[in-house]
């Protein structure tokens, strides 16, 4: 219920335009564009807020914890379910697709993102400044980046890295 009070009283002070002249914009933009002030409010709020992180120091840590928290999540899920199945190998689910068709395995698809961030963080710190200059808003293409890789669908990133870089090329040193 108090959401809703602050979402009214800030409405209010939006259509307010006798004691408030900044609300001047919000009116012009709306008339022009037919977007509603509130919306027009939370998005250059968001706006601002995104170009005051992309240009500070606290880029790197968001796109750091972005790069964590649903996939250390995921993997302690996908962990404790293995756990808590029975030690009893279960019998393999035919498949019709192989080779770079066939589906990967939750199991390693984590395992690549895990590899791939690491991989990243490593290259961060050897070059990490030269990399800000090459690349425009490289901390915000990381961020893209690692949730494609950590998306829960089939087709994400991790898997497309295992599939077209691991087996493709980096799996002949190892096997």
């Amino acid at each position: 219920m108090t959401i809703m009070n602050v979402y009214n009283a800030i409405d209010s002070a939006l259509r307010d335009r006798i004691t408030r002249p900044w609300i001047a914009p919000f009116v012009w933009i709306e008339g022009r564009t037919g977007i509603d002030h509130m919306k027009l409010l939370v998005g250059s709020m968001l706006v601002a807020l995104a170009f005051f992180i992309a240009s500070g120091r606290m880029i790197m840590l968001l796109s750091n914890l972005l790069g964590f928290a649903y996939p250390m999540y995921a993997t302690i899920d996908l962990t404790v379910k293995e756990d808590v199945q029975p030690d009893t190998p279960s019998q393999p689910e035919p498949t019709e697709r192989t080779g770079s068709d066939a589906p990967v395995k939750p199991a390693t698809r984590w395992l690549t993102y895990w590899i791939t961030f690491a991989a990243v963080l490593i290259v961060q710190q050897l070059c990490g400044d030269l990399l800000q200059i090459i690349i425009p808003f490289y901390f915000l293409a990381k961020i893209v980046f690692f949730a494609w890789c950590a998306s829960p669908m089939e087709a994400n990133g991790a898997a497309f890295l295992y599939k077209f870089v691991v087996c493709a090329h980096l799996k002949q040193f190892f096997v």
